[in-house]
């Protein structure tokens, strides 16, 4: 039983330990609201266009995110297809 404890120890360790993203990491940002009537425009035009650039901003953010957990994804698929492909060789 110890040999089977430090065998997978060792196979664990050997696993690279990458900071992985994960799509359920990233966080979609909530849509501002898409319509103000020309009187909320004219008293909270500022406070509106803060609110779309943050909105604009979190979006990148979370573009950014899947990209990266994108990236994350191919280099796991592409660990066990190696995996598999020496299992077979």
């Amino acid at each position: 039983m110890s040999r089977l404890l430090v065998c997978t120890t060792l196979i664990v360790l050997a696993i690279p330990a990458n900071a992985e993203t994960l799509a359920m990491d990233c966080v979609l940002p909530l849509r501002p609201a898409l319509s103000a009537s020309p009187a909320l425009l004219n008293e909270y035009g500022d406070d509106i266009r803060a609110e779309f650039n943050a909105y604009f901003d979190e979006a990148q953010t979370y573009l950014n995110c899947l990209a990266g957990a994108s990236a994350s994804a191919q280099a796991e698929v592409r660990l066990v297809l190696d995996a598999y492909r020496e299992m077979f060789q």
